[in-house]
């Protein structure tokens, strides 16, 4: 790892402690998932702010390790292979905690941000049942009364929602020159306007909590407000923008343990006098394998390498995110393939991974939408 150019020594320390709570996790990852148990993710995330995992990114003032994104990375990379349930819902801790730290004002970031990286949790969002991958189209609304503001509305998809000491939420505010325009907020948990609906029966990622929550006369001063009012919309995709990021290390972490349950089990199972991994055809569909782990890990990391150098990186995030995903998908079916039957039972893992694959590849931005976004980088070159 050491030779690998994005990391260093720190980033190896990072590595061991990550990798340690990811056994951990992997303890309970199976019944949590089984039993839908967001309780143990709760405590798993309370166990990542024990090991200052949480703030790895934050600011030392704001309660945070003061080290780079890499660093964060690697530390979800590690929590991935143990619990993708809990990696989830730690990335989106950070998608809201980036929120404050980019459109927070000091006071702020001292409140939420410190508690974050402490073990309160936040939720980040945008989605709507009419606003997914056309953000614009969200319809909650946020009017000035007095020394507050009104928020009417609901959100959908929302993970860490049912248990979130804060949301980070953005809604329409008045229109600028006959454009929508849209403004950050920051709603304490125990806000009275906040009803959560329903908890989501999801296919995958089943233990971190899916939320539909409505939002009704939810009044909120004007210290909750994020950013500048009508600037909403950048700040949120600038956010998104590392966290897609994130999904894709969470694909990373995801298809390495899959590949190497697969290698595990072809060692061990003997057919016509021989362990499968001597067939040639299982050999080359771990060497298809690994060439994706590799290929993923590189874009990935240079990603997060060019956003820690200040530098333009929303073709590189966005390719990282699709390829990263979309190849994690195809590692842990090939995965599934290898084991054969019993990669189709519950008694080995893959099925997991093979079902909590597939949010990836939808959260923070469809495919879809990753492929517009570098469309629009490479057409604007020419």
């Amino acid at each position: 790892m050491g030779k690998f150019p994005y990391f260093s020594d720190v980033h190896e320390e990072i590595r061991e402690i990550a990798r340690g709570a990811a056994e951990e996790f992997k303890k309970t990852a199976e019944e949590a998932d089984r039993n839908h148990d967001y309780k143990i993710i709760e405590k798993n995330m309370k166990r990542l702010a024990e090991l200052n995992l949480i703030g790895i990114h934050i600011p030392t003032e704001y309660g945070g390790e003061g080290l780079d994104l890499v660093g964060h990375f690697v530390a979800l990379e590690e929590i991935a292979k143990g619990c993708l349930s809990t990696a989830f819902s730690f990335n989106t801790q950070r998608l809201a905690m980036d929120g404050i730290r980019l459109g927070g004002t000091d006071e702020q970031k001292k409140k939420y941000l410190s508690a974050a990286c402490s073990g309160s949790i936040l939720s980040f969002a945008t989605t709507e049942p009419e606003a997914g991958s056309d953000v614009a189209s969200m319809k909650t609304t946020a009017v000035k009364d007095g020394d507050e503001w009104v928020l009417n509305g609901s959100k959908h998809y929302i993970t860490n929602g049912i248990f979130a000491d804060a949301h980070v939420l953005f809604a329409r505010t008045d229109d600028v020159d006959g454009k929508k325009a849209f403004t950050g907020f920051i709603v304490d948990g125990d806000n009275p306007g906040i009803k959560i609906s329903k908890v989501e029966n999801k296919m995958g990622a089943t233990a971190t909590p899916t939320t539909e929550y409505f939002i009704e006369i939810c009044r909120v001063p004007d210290g909750a407000v994020l950013g500048e009012i009508g600037l909403g919309m950048p700040l949120a995709l600038s956010a998104l923008e590392i966290a897609r990021i994130g999904i894709g290390t969470q694909g990373l972490g995801l298809m390495q343990v899959a590949m190497e349950q697969a290698i595990a089990y072809a060692k061990e199972r003997v057919q016509f006098g021989r362990p499968i991994v001597k067939n040639q055809a299982i050999q080359f569909h771990i060497a298809n394998m690994s060439s994706r782990v590799e290929l993923a890990k590189n874009a990935l990391y240079h990603a997060a390498w060019l956003k820690d150098q200040g530098l333009p990186a929303a073709k590189e995030a966005a390719i990282a995110k699709v390829f990263a995903t979309e190849e994690c998908t195809w590692v842990c079916n090939m995965a599934m393939n290898v084991l054969c039957g019993p990669g189709y039972t519950t008694d080995y893992p893959v099925e997991r991974y093979f079902r909590d694959a597939k949010v990836l590849e939808m959260g923070g931005g469809t495919s879809e939408i990753m492929r517009i976004i570098i469309s629009r980088e490479e057409v604007g070159k020419v």
